[in-house]
């Protein structure tokens, strides 16, 4: 059984980038700082994911322990991370310290300065966060054991989430919005909404390509013609937009992608 071939060494790069971006997130003092990191790190972690499984099967080298080590490796990169990003929305640190605090006489950050006051409803809705992992890994382990899939997701790829937790989380950093209501309360919707699509049967589709003919990947062509456009026009502010660009295509040409 051969553990260090290059996609499995792909598949750890992937892996890399993401425990080293939970790690700068959770450290991270000043969040607007370390966001052309996170970026960098992510796009790297999507393109080892990337190409992990274009070269397992160039090389003929896919097998179960690929397939398996991928899905351990996205549930960081593409789990935890976005979880942990959701985290920091909330306000996490301060609620758990205010929490910690009140009922354990404890604090995760010891010079953290709180009065002794009783934990509101909302200092608890940081827990909405841990959602995104916990969907994720059910997503994760239902694309493991689906023959469907092959050409195409049912539901979000936890890649897809990620970005879009990502650009809503940049989109909040630079508008000083976040853990303050009403916005966590928009924050609960979105990880309510991301964690259903996350292990839904709705067909979406990939950039796994047959051909490249465009008359069987015309609506791919067009969602990428549109994505960059809007990229040139909006930078990272129309990620989001470009998510459901990718859903509602999905949807309407949903015919053609489950019999693709």
């Amino acid at each position: 059984m051969k553990l260090f071939t290059i996609p499995n060494l792909l598949t750890l790069g992937n892996l890399f980038c993401g425990c080293l971006a939970c790690i700068i997130i959770i450290n991270g003092t000043f969040e607007d700082k370390i966001i052309p990191i996170l970026t960098i790190l992510i796009i790297m972690a999507l393109l080892f994911d990337l190409l992990d499984g274009m070269v397992a099967r160039k090389l003929k080298l896919s097998g179960p322990i690929g397939k398996e080590l991928d899905s351990l490796a996205d549930v960081v990169s593409f789990g935890l991370l976005p979880s942990l990003l959701m985290f920091k929305l909330f306000g996490g640190t301060i609620s758990l310290n205010k929490i910690l605090y009140y009922y354990f006489d404890y604090k995760i950050i010891p010079y953290f300065e709180i009065p002794k006051s009783t934990p509101l409803f909302s200092d608890f809705l940081f827990l909405f966060s841990i959602l995104i992992v916990l969907f994720s890994a059910l997503r994760l382990a239902k694309f493991n054991i689906d023959e469907d899939q092959s050409y195409y997701f049912k539901g979000m790829p936890t890649p897809a989430n990620t970005i879009l937790i990502f650009s809503i989380y940049v989109y909040c950093i630079n508008n000083v919005i976040g853990f303050i209501a009403p916005y966590t309360y928009y924050l609960v919707i979105l990880t309510l909404l991301s964690s259903f699509l996350l292990i839904s049967n709705v067909p979406l589709f990939s950039f796994k390509f047959k051909g490249f003919a465009w008359k069987d990947n015309h609506y791919k062509y067009v969602f990428l013609i549109i994505s960059i456009i809007l990229l040139v026009l909006f930078q990272i502010t129309a990620l989001p937009f470009i998510i459901l660009l990718y859903i509602l295509i999905s949807i309407i040409f949903r015919k053609k992608i489950v019999h693709a």
